[in-house]
Formats: C-alpha cells, sequence, structure tokens
C-alpha cells in the first residue's frame, strides 16, 4: 500500500524536520542554553524526592513508549514499509547507518533492542538481522557522550507535539500508525532524558563527593558502584556522563571511571534481561542480543583492564591518555572506544551468539505456528501462482480449527498441545501475510479473470477470519462454565456439531466435489428458529441454572448462529468458484 510506503517517509521528514529546527534554533538563541547542556552535577536546587520522582517518572515513560512504539511498529506490515525495512537489513551499510540513528536518538542501546524487538514480532525483521543493527546502535549511543554538550530533550518534544496532533485529529489515517511507532520513540528518548537530570542531581550532592574519595584507587568498587547505579537509576548514558563529569572535575581517575564504565555496561545487561521477561519468543531473542553485547564486552574489557594495570602493557587507557590530554576527553574517548570495539568484536562471534540465544531461549509455540508453508515474501510477483498459494495456506488454516475443538474436550490430553490461543495469535500473524500479498498483488496489471479470481479468494479469507474467531470464542467459553452441569452438556453437544460442520467443509474444500458441497450447503441452512426455540425451551427446564450458566447458554448458541452463516457463505463461495447455480 502507498500509504504504508510514505509511512517511511513521514518518519525520515519528520526526524530531518525536527534536527533542523534543533539546529536553526540552537544557533539563532531561540533555545535556552540548558537545552544544550551537558550533565552538571548538583545544578538546580531539587529535593531528593523531585530527583527520585524525575528517575522514577522517566522509568515509566520509557517503559510505556518502549509498548507504545512495538504496538504500532506491528500495525505498520503493509509491503512498502516491509520492503524499505527489508531492503535496510539486507545490506551491511544499511545496518551500521540504522543502528547509528536508532542508537543516536533514543541515547541507548537498550532501547534499539526493544523497538527491533517490535520490527521482528511485526515480522519485519528476522532475529539474525536485528543482531548489527543492535550493536551499531551501541556505537551511535555513545556518540551522544562523544557529543555530551548535546541533549535530545527539545528533539523529543518535538517529535511527541508533532505525532500527538497527528494521532490526535488522525491526519493522514493511513499514516496514523507510523505517527504512534514515532510517538513512542519521542517517549523513550523523553523518559530517558528525565532519568538523566534525576542521576545528575544525585551524583552532585556532597555525600556522593565524600564517597568518592573514600573509593580512590578501589577499582572493584567502583565497577561495581557503576553497575548497582545503572540497576537503579535504569540509565547508561546519564551514568557515563556523570562519569565523565565527575572525571573533569577530578573526582575519579581514568582508571576508576574506565571500571565504572565496565560496571555501567553490566549493569545495562542486568536491566536489559530484567526487562526482557516481559517479551517472549523471538522477541526476546532479539533482546538477549543486547544481553550478549552487554556481557561479552564487559568481560572483554574487564580482563584486558587487569592486564594493562598488572603487567604494564600499553592497552586502552595509554591508548586514551594519546589521544587527548584532558581527563574528561580521556573518558570520552575511553566509553566511544569501549563500544565501538564491542561492536566489532559482536559482528565476528555472532553466528555463535545467536546459535546459543536461539537454543536458550526457542520461539513459542505460536510463533512457530505462525511461519507460512506455502506463501512467501515474493509471491505477489507471480499473481497466478500467489492464488494457488493463497487457496493453499486457507486450506491449511482451515484445517487447523478441528485442532481448537479437539483441545477443549475433557479428554483430551493436552499435554504438549499447542492451545486455542496460541492458534489464535498465529492466525492472526499469517492473516497479516495473507492481507500483504492481496494488497501486493491488487496494485498489479491483473487479467480480468485473475482478478475476479481475487476477489473470490478475498472473500473467502474475510469468512475465514469470521469463523476462526467464532471457533475460538466458542472454545474459550469452556473456561467459564461449571464442569458437569448442563449447561456444559449442552455447550459440548454443540462444539461437537461445529466440528462435524467445519469437518465438511474441509472435505468439500479438498474434493470440490459437488455431492459434498450441497452437504455443507444442508447442514448450514438458517438455524435462528431453532437456536431461539432451543434457547427458551432450556431456560424453562433449566430454572436452577446461575447466571453464569445462562451466559453460558446464550454466548455458545449464538455462536453457533454465527458458524452457521459464516460456513453457509463460505459454501456458497465454493458453489460460485465450482460454477453451480447460486
Amino acid at each position: 500500500m502507498k500509504g504504508q510506503g510514505k509511512s517511511v517517509l513521514l518518519m525520515a521528514f519528520t526526524a530531518l524536520a525536527s534536527v533542523i529546527g534543533l539546529l536553526f534554533g540552537g544557533l539563532l538563541g531561540i533555545w535556552p542554553a540548558d537545552a544544550w547542556a551537558a550533565i552538571e552535577l548538583g545544578t538546580g536546587n531539587k529535593s531528593v524526592a523531585e530527583l527520585g520522582a524525575l528517575v522514577l517518572g522517566g522509568i515509566g515513560i520509557f517503559l510505556v513508549g518502549i509498548h507504545f512504539a512495538g504496538e504500532h511498529f506491528q500495525q505498520m506490515t503493509g509491503s512498502g514499509f516491509r520492503e524499505k525495512v527489508t531492503n535496510v537489513s539486507e545490506r551491511g551499510i544499511g545496518e551500521l547507518f540504522a543502528g547509528l540513528f536508532l542508537g543516536f536518538f533514543t541515547q541507548s542501546g537498550k532501547a534499539v533492542a526493544f523497538i527491533l524487538a517490535g520490527f521482528v514480532q511485526a515480522n519485519l525483521l528476522k532475529v539474525r538481522e536485528s543482531g548489527p543493527i543492535i550493536f551499531w546502535g551501541n556505537v551511535g549511543s555513545s556518540l551522544i557522550i562523544f557529543l555530551s554538550m548535546l541533549t535530545i530533550k527539545v528533539f523529543a518534544l518535538i517529535v511527541l507535539g508533532v505525532t500527538a496532533l497527528g494521532l490526535t485529529f488522525r491526519a493522514p489515517r493511513k499514516l496514523v500508525h507510523a505517527h504512534g511507532a514515532l510517538f513512542g520513540i519521542a517517549m523513550i528518548m523523553y523518559g530517558l532524558f528525565l532519568v538523566k537530570e534525576g542521576a545528575g542531581g544525585f551524583a552532585g550532592s556532597a555525600w556522593v563527593h565524600t564517597v568518592l574519595e573514600g573509593m580512590a584507587g578501589l577499582y572493584l568498587p567502583a565497577f561495581l558502584a557503576g553497575m548497582l547505579l545503572t540497576v537503579l537509576i535504569q540509565s547508561n548514558i546519564a551514568m557515563v556522563l556523570i562519569a565523565v563529569a565527575l572525571a573533569s572535575a577530578g573526582l575519579l581517575s581514568l582508571e576508576e571511571a574506565a571500571m565504572s564504565i565496565y560496571g555501567v555496561q553490566a549493569g545495562t545487561g542486568i536491566l536489559t534481561y530484567i526487562f526482557s521477561s516481559n517479551v517472549h519468543g523471538r522477541a526476546r531473542q532479539v533482546v538477549m542480543g543486547q544481553v550478549a553485547f552487554d556481557a561479552i564486552t564487559t568481560t572483554v574489557f574487564f580482563l584486558i583492564f587487569f592486564v594493562e594495570s598488572f603487567s604494564g602493557l600499553p592497552l586502552v587507557l595509554t591508548l586514551a591518555r594519546t589521544v587527548v590530554g584532558d581527563p574528561g576527553g580521556q573518558v570520552i574517548v575511553l566509553a566511544l572506544g569501549f563500544q565501538l570495539a564491542g561492536a566489532l568484536i559482536l559482528l565476528t562471534v555472532r553466528k555463535p551468539v545467536y546459535d546459543f540465544i536461539e537454543q536458550r531461549f526457542p520461539p513459542s509455540t505460536a510463533e512457530i505456528l505462525s511461519a507460512t508453508e506455502f506463501l512467501h515474501d515474493r509471491a505477489a510477483e507471480s499473481p497466478s501462482t500467489a492464488l494457488l498459494l493463497l487457496e493453499k495456506e486457507q486450506s491449511r488454516l482451515l484445517g487447523r480449527l478441528p485442532a481448537y475443538i479437539d483441545f477443549a474436550r475433557p479428554e483430551t490430553d493436552r499435554a504438549g498441545l499447542p492451545s486455542p490461543a496460541d492458534y489464535h495469535d498465529a492466525f492472526g500473524s499469517i492473516n497479516q501475510t495473507i492481507s500483504a500479498t492481496f494488497s501486493a498483488m491488487s496494485r498489479r496489471r491483473l487479467a480480468t479473470e485473475v482478478s475476479e479470481r481475487l476477489i473470490q479468494v478475498a472473500k473467502s479469507q474475510e469468512q475465514l477470519v469470521s469463523l476462526e474467531g467464532y471457533v475460538y470464542q466458542l472454545v474459550s467459553h469452556f473456561s467459564t462454565v461449571d464442569h458437569g452441569g448442563k449447561a456444559e452438556e449442552l455447550g459440548r453437544n454443540i462444539l461437537e456439531s461445529v466440528d462435524f460442520m467445519i469437518l465438511t467443509a474441509i472435505d468439500a474444500i479438498e474434493s470440490k466435489d459437488s455431492g459434498e458441497v450441497e452437504t455443507l450447503e444442508q447442514l448450514t441452512q438458517d438455524r435462528t428458529e431453532m437456536m431461539k426455540r432451543l434457547r427458551q425451551n432450556y431456560f424453562a427446564s433449566e430454572r436452577q441454572m446461575t447466571e453464569t450458566e445462562r451466559n453460558f447458554v446464550l454466548d455458545v448458541t449464538m455462536l453457533l448462529e454465527n458458524v452457521v452463516q459464516t460456513l453457509a457463505r463460505y459454501g456458497g463461495l465454493l458453489e460460485s468458484e465450482a460454477g453451480a447455480p447460486g
């Protein structure tokens, strides 16, 4: 769809316009001076409660931004957007710039990982394609350290304002999800800014100076302090900028600052692992790529530090002192080199790293079920073939519905079986792929015969979506009724009737036999009046029913009616396809 493709242009345009506005505003003196300031220790007269509120509120905005951006990225699955993301992920230079861009404007490798997890959930990226972008995202976030005079508060607020207007007025309607994704990213950035502000206030306190003086020359405590404070403050960039400020003020030596930075990276890994408990399957594999970056990079540089300190070999610290004379500048060079070297190391060992991640964190059952068996990304390039593949995919989805019903039967051994919820989630994912294929095909110049057939297949998909929803609702209702009651007995009978009708529909589609189609037509005759009488008689005879049981009977009988009507329309499409009279 053109609107989906334009979403990428909108995101780029908004980002470019905001950056230009930020730069010109700074040059012309429009923005206040503190909008360009790095972390200053002890700035302002904020109380401990206010500083704590900044940190806590920033964490909350950051987490909400992750979920908000992820939800809208999942909606941006049109073929145009998918194609552009795929093009970026297939090129090394594209991965480099995408990582640097995301890292720079989110100021967090952790945030980049969660954003890309949303891409993977939306089937826009594969897990291993996200790895290089995450690694370069850490380098991008360190550029903020290198350009430590710049803060993104103004940029984040501009994006929040622009995209909030787009969301509120839903204009243009086709780009609402692009606005939502950008709004979520801006929330991530602004949340991190608030955390950084609170951290800077705490670091400027007199008691912090006293603690630092007592830790002079103690490297392991510096590492542990960096790790623990990062877990508490939840912003690695804030902690690194504080280390730069402390080194510039002469409160930290280069060795102490280096160990604190390594501890910060370890703390980031701990935080990312904790946050990853909210995501599952392949999305968690993406996030664990960031955890692997933190763990491996920290371990390597931790070992290098002690080799250099105790052997006297000129390594990382010597290089930083050679490049810059200023203590604060040395810490900036160290932090930037630390992230750059980490990205290069992880790019070198990413295959065994992701082999381990995929083994340790396997995809969820729903994700395994959501893999298409016949459709592929380029199916639409051959419309006639695509229609055949679409029909096969539809038949496969229809063939899964009896498994929903089988799971709901009391005698079924459910151990190891996918649940109806797993099938339902997988159905939604495959339906997105089918819809994207329909959209891609509709943009092509199709022969009249192919166009008519495409319309027919699209109508079948509409009925299949409705049918799957009704069956899922039907089996879900059995968790709300007492086992062994009269209401459940009626529900079981209805469930078996639905199962028989679906099996008949499967046979009719597979065989294309007119007799099977006729049988389906007879089974799906209008049963509205029959269901009405059944409910009335049942309620009259079962006066002791609880409200829950009455609601259950109402729900399952109405769902049976919906299933019958949907299968009747499905059967009509089969008749039309076979050339039989309607």
